[in-house]
């Protein structure tokens, strides 16, 4: 009977100490790295025929996940956008317009999970892009540089959604994050091929980016009822 009773208490106290671990677990608050993607962009509102170019994206983030669902992430990117133009007549004015950016976007995160080797969020929040340079390729002209053609800044807002799993070291982690981010000034200072004189052109995206994470300051513990 002793024997029964002891066998008990050992099951009970290494359930009741499984649960406690489970309950209080650790977690990473600030995390920074790496993030390079494709970004597929156009021009919209006063603007005709022009299609979605591929463009670069890479840099840097730096983000904060409080001891709940919430968060917040900031990055610095260069970013490639721009637009292809296709004559429908099939005339020689197809040609690809490019504007280079430094972007810094701030998104306020949503983590759908508390804690666990998986936690997807959604985001959304401002875009603020200055501008770097632009060029055209109005075939059969070489590259051409029409960095005059476009305003200096440009503001937008993003919306997505990530995915992250473990990586390979202990405090890192594979990021996958989708967004899609709608311009919300006119980027032209002057006319364009394919624009109209008073135009409003804005920028319109679609970026998909592959980042690692790495684990920066303490870590915390915080406790929850299941």
């Amino acid at each position: 009977m002793f024997r029964l009773h002891s066998l008990r208490a050992i099951v009970l106290s290494a359930l009741f100490a499984t649960t406690c671990l489970s309950a209080a677990s650790a977690q990473q608050r600030f995390s920074a790295g790496p993030r390079v993607g494709l970004n597929l962009s156009k021009f919209g509102k006063d603007v005709v025929d022009n299609q979605f170019h591929p463009g670069f994206t890479a840099g840097a983030f730096l983000m904060y996940s409080s001891l709940n669902h919430f968060g917040i992430s900031v990055d610095a990117l260069y970013s490639q956008r721009g637009a292809a133009f296709r004559n429908p007549d099939g005339s020689s004015l197809n040609y690809n317009q490019r504007v280079n950016y430094l972007e810094i976007p701030v998104a306020l995160r949503y983590f759908l999970t508390l804690n666990g080797n998986f936690r997807p969020n959604v985001f959304f929040g401002p875009s603020l892009a200055f501008k770097l340079n632009a060029k055209n390729n109005l075939v059969p002209a070489p590259n051409n540089d029409n960095s005059a053609a476009f305003n200096s800044a440009d503001l937008g807002l993003l919306a997505g959604f990530q995915l992250n799993w473990p990586g390979f070291g202990e405090r890192q982690r594979f990021l996958v994050d989708a967004r899609y981010t709608y311009g919300l000034t006119d980027v032209t200072a002057q006319p364009i091929p394919g624009g109209i004189n008073g135009q409003n052109i804005n920028n319109s995206m679609i970026t998909l980016t592959l980042g690692y994470g790495f684990g920066v300051g303490p870590e915390y513990r915080s406790r929850y009822r299941r």
